[in-house]
């Protein structure tokens, strides 16, 4: 056992001194204009800092960061009005019409043993209720907004850099108000399910990600989201990377070097950009 600790601190502190072998951040070229493309996420923990260095390299070589959406409106009245409307149910209607009585009882369950109530949720879609539920147990674990994008975002407004989007505030709404429609009760039933595994696939994502292991970004995020929500899977990511895509060869073809950052569950597998990128004739390397 002693063994094994001092070979565990060693092997830690090598990886902290020499930073890592791979990276969520690629190199995409044509040849003769490169971007680099970011893999992040939306919420971390404050020990999940400082970010793995690379970031902060490749903010250093460019004067142009590119986001999902528009980081500066995501704070604003009108991102956070239409947003709470398009996650309202219609006058007269309450959760408990969109939810069979499996998925309803189970969310009552759910409320009781953390102290939560019920009556928050009733004049909401059950996309909101997944997304509480979700938010309020990564909150529990300690993770806050301030994931990749917010930091950088508002380091790159601070130091008056350029910064674009991929798709608007209202595309991103949309997005997030219909997933799972017409699926409303298996979302929450599985959302619940979810929860009891949150710690663990946490731990091992976050792993992933900063060491830029994409097979374990595909086993713990990826695979997952296939077998339990496809058309989930199909309508936020493989249908956001296919309307990206068009704008990123935009982004590659103009000469001036670009920091494209994006969640990275939308970089990795047989839909992920990267590979879209590669198939169509791009250099894509790890940084």
């Amino acid at each position: 056992m002693t063994l094994f600790r001092l070979s565990l601190m060693i092997t830690t502190l090598l990886f902290s001194c020499l930073s890592y072998a791979q990276t969520s951040i690629w190199t995409v070229s044509n040849g003769k204009n490169t971007v680099y493309l970011g893999g992040t996420f939306h919420m971390l923990k404050p020990s999940d800092y400082p970010l793995p260095i690379e970031f902060e390299q490749v903010y250093k070589k460019v004067n142009w960061l590119v986001f999902e959406t528009d980081i500066t409106q995501l704070a604003s009245p009108y991102f956070q009005d239409k947003f709470l409307q398009s996650m309202t149910l219609p006058t007269g209607q309450i959760l408990a019409d969109h939810l069979s009585s499996e998925a309803y009882a189970e969310l009552i369950r759910y409320a009781a043993k953390n102290q939560m109530d019920i009556a928050r949720f009733q004049r909401f879609k059950p996309q909101m209720v997944a997304l509480i539920i979700t938010i309020e147990e990564l909150k529990k674990l300690g993770l806050t907004a301030e994931g990749v994008d917010n930091y950088i975002g508002e380091k790159a407004l601070a130091d008056k850099k350029m910064v674009t989007e991929l798709e608007s505030i209202d595309d991103q709404i949309h997005y997030i108000s219909t997933m799972g429609e017409n699926n409303e009760s298996s979302l929450v039933l599985q959302t619940l399910e979810d929860m009891q595994d949150l710690p663990k696939v946490l731990n091992a994502m976050t792993t992933a990600w900063r060491s830029g292991d994409d097979d374990g970004l595909f086993e713990n995020g990826i695979k997952p989201m296939l077998e339990d929500y496809p058309k989930i899977y199909q309508s936020l990511v493989v249908e956001r990377n296919h309307n990206w895509i068009t704008k990123i060869e935009k982004l590659i073809a103009h000469p001036e070097g670009k920091f494209i950052l994006i969640g990275a569950m939308h970089l990795i597998g047989e839909d992920g950009l990267l590979k879209k990128l590669k198939d169509k004739g791009y250099k894509v390397e790890q940084y």
